[in-house]
């Protein structure tokens, strides 16, 4: 299965380090063109640079379009006549599997991703959604590529959105989260490096907590809160100030965002 990427962004070399590390293909089988990042992805991949992005079409059975989303309708433009059989992956979060059949025609296997950042350490999450042109192995090979670097998630196309802006978007809101828990226990004389450790530490543990007790997060809150303590003091002032309700804002702004084909 010879894979190929069009552009060589952040993304596309996480998917890249993922797939290599997996197995799923051999360094020989992958192919990339980006105008100025094809010598060091072969330098950092040892994979194939090829010389435009009709050569990636040619040379490959799935396409992935790593490229900026404003980009999208150029690049799709150029590849037409060399689309035969492959499939097309995509990765933008605002370009729909209607409007790259509006392009390339719409008996092409498209195929629509939104991978989070984490995909870089494998442990990314990823929506997907497919046209009505894959056959059940053809599908099985496009989850499996995603299932290499962390977790997928198989959603309507109309859900994307609202995935960009609850995973995709995540990680700022994570950093931003332990940054400011950091900068507080500065204020309380705690070291920031040992701080961002032990705060990054408690947040893997919460979030395990949650899958593996299938709680309620509202419960689990509510466990941790006793009565005239500590917890439930900070709570009040989350709420106060109006944590949720802005977490609850954000999510809508990026979801429209995303949403936007305008962009």
């Amino acid at each position: 299965m010879k894979i190929g990427f069009i552009g060589g962004g952040n993304m596309a070399s996480a998917m890249i380090s993922a797939i290599t590390s997996s197995k799923f293909a051999e360094t020989g089988e992958i192919f990339v063109y980006d105008r100025s990042k094809n010598e060091n992805l072969k330098f950092k991949f040892c994979i194939t640079p090829l010389n435009n992005e009709q050569e990636v079409v040619k040379k490959t059975d799935i396409v992935v379009l790593a490229v900026k989303p404003n980009g999208y309708e150029n690049v799709l433009k150029s590849i037409k006549k060399e689309v035969k059989n492959q499939i097309i992956l995509t990765l933008a979060p605002n370009f729909s599997i209607e409007a790259v059949g509006k392009i390339l025609g719409y008996d092409k296997k498209i195929v629509r991703t939104m991978p989070n950042m984490p995909a870089a350490i494998g442990e990314g999450v990823t929506a997907v959604c497919f046209n009505e042109n894959f056959s059940d192995s053809e599908r099985a090979k496009v989850l499996k590529i995603l299932q290499s670097f962390g977790k997928f998630y198989e959603l309507q196309e109309d859900m994307m959105p609202v995935f960009t802006a609850i995973a995709g978007s995540l990680p700022a809101y994570v950093f931003m989260f332990i940054e400011a828990l950091a900068d507080g226990a500065v204020l309380e004389g705690m070291p920031k490096n040992k701080a961002y450790e032990i705060i990054a530490e408690s947040v893997v543990g919460s979030a395990n907590m949650l899958l593996k007790t299938n709680k309620n997060p509202a419960t689990l809150k509510d466990e941790v809160c006793s009565p005239k303590g500590t917890t439930i003091e900070a709570v009040r002032v989350l709420e106060e100030r109006g944590f949720r309700a802005s977490l609850i804002n954000a999510v809508s702004a990026a979801a429209k965002k995303a949403a936007d084909k305008s962009e």
